[in-house]
């Protein structure tokens, strides 16, 4: 597996689905994450049941990410379905600083969100100047 790891108001509640695509738009609070989860599951987007598990894991993990350490703007969670078993999303928090990084188990061993992410992508980063991160998700079979 070829993995790459690149660095570099009122929201009001909006949701869209096509045969291919999914768009939320998230209030910044505690309960984001599980918003994000529940609105995935609801829509299963026709992704296979362990494909499925894994994108809702993954997006939990960003959307709580944006909602720690974001600036505390509307959060946008971007879908694009290929098939059953192929996912390419984006989570968006308006953030220009701090690109996210992987912290190592032993100086935070609470705080594993981006290896959970690192593990189940088949790449992942954040584009330039931004806690923009965009993650790809193929199934092995």
């Amino acid at each position: 597996m070829n993995k790459r790891v690149l660095h570099g108001a009122d929201c009001g509640a909006t949701q869209t689905k096509t045969a291919m695509r999914l768009s939320l738009t998230l209030d910044p609070d505690q309960t984001a994450p599980s918003r994000a989860r529940t609105s995935i599951r609801a829509l299963s987007l026709g992704l296979s049941e362990h494909v499925l598990r894994d994108v809702q894991l993954v997006v939990t993990e960003l959307v709580t990410n944006a909602v720690e350490h974001g600036p505390q703007q509307c959060i946008r969670v971007e879908l694009e379905l290929y098939g059953r078993d192929q996912v390419r999303g984006e989570i968006i928090d308006q953030g220009a600083t701090g690109a996210p990084e992987i912290r190592r188990a032993e100086r935070d061993p609470e705080n594993l969100g981006l290896r959970v992410v690192d593990e189940l992508t088949t790449s992942w980063g954040a584009h330039a100047g931004s806690t923009h991160v965009w993650f790809e998700m193929r199934s092995a079979g």
